[in-house]
């Protein structure tokens, strides 16, 4: 069988019974499958009633995570270059799940605003069901959700790729995400999306120990410098921060 087909099977297992099989599709979808259906979504809504901020919630979500933003617009930017006329959309969200910004090709992002996958809305789990966003919230890793994995059926023509940011402390910050069509998609677009995660994390570690001895590190000396090299940042008297 098909992965398409497998997804398939499964989900009517879910909506039979009321238990994802973790034998079909892996125990981390089973899992977040289960946890949306905890959430009591409707797998199949036609859409769901989500929260939307504001024009002025969502300036101030902006305003709250600025640091974040500025460090991220440039691995936004690197990943609209990168997926140009690939009919994709490049998304920046917050630790609760919110869309803090967006680019991509203009015909996709209108397809995409019908479902809310533009800023203002929510794409926490318990709120759109399993998605690469909410997802890698939960799971605290990235992840790639392509098609009837997406636990609402109505989102089930994407295929999207995320990578959760966070900064030196282990502290999540939020999540990139590049979301295109499922027939198109590419297994590329998910180291493209962890790459420009840690190019994000990198900006932000630099920025904030700009004043501390920082050592870097890696096996081989031409991978100082490069987006695998490991950095620890240890203050003027000696200790790791």
């Amino acid at each position: 069988l098909q992965r398409s087909d497998v997804v398939a099977l499964a989900r009517r297992r879910l909506l039979e019974a009321g238990q994802a099989p973790a034998d079909l599709i892996g125990s981390a979808l089973a899992e977040s499958w289960q946890r949306s259906l905890a959430a009591g979504l409707d797998p199949l809504a036609v859409a769901t009633e989500a929260p939307h901020a504001t024009s002025a919630e969502l300036a101030r979500a902006r305003d709250r995570q600025r640091e974040l933003i500025d460090h991220a617009l440039p691995a936004l930017a690197y990943l609209h270059a990168q997926t140009r006329d690939t009919g994709s959309v490049i998304l920046l969200a917050n630790a609760e799940g919110l869309l803090l910004q967006a680019c991509g090709d203009a015909e996709f992002i209108d397809r995409a605003a019908q479902v809310h996958l533009a800023p203002g809305a929510s794409w926490h789990e318990a709120h759109r069901g399993t998605n690469a966003v909410g997802t890698a919230l939960a799971m605290r890793g990235p992840n790639v959700v392509t098609g009837g994995e997406h636990y609402l059926a109505c989102n089930g023509f994407l295929t999207c790729a995320a990578a959760p940011i966070s900064d030196s402390r282990g502290e999540l910050l939020g999540v990139l995400d590049i979301s295109g069509d499922h027939r198109s998609c590419h297994p590329h677009t998910f180291g493209l999306v962890r790459a420009a995660a840690q190019m994000v994390e990198n900006r932000l570690f630099n920025s904030r120990h700009g004043g501390d001895i920082r050592l870097r590190f890696h096996p081989l000396a031409e991978g100082i410098g490069t987006l695998a090299e490991g950095v620890v940042a240890i203050s003027r008297d000696g200790w790791m921060v």
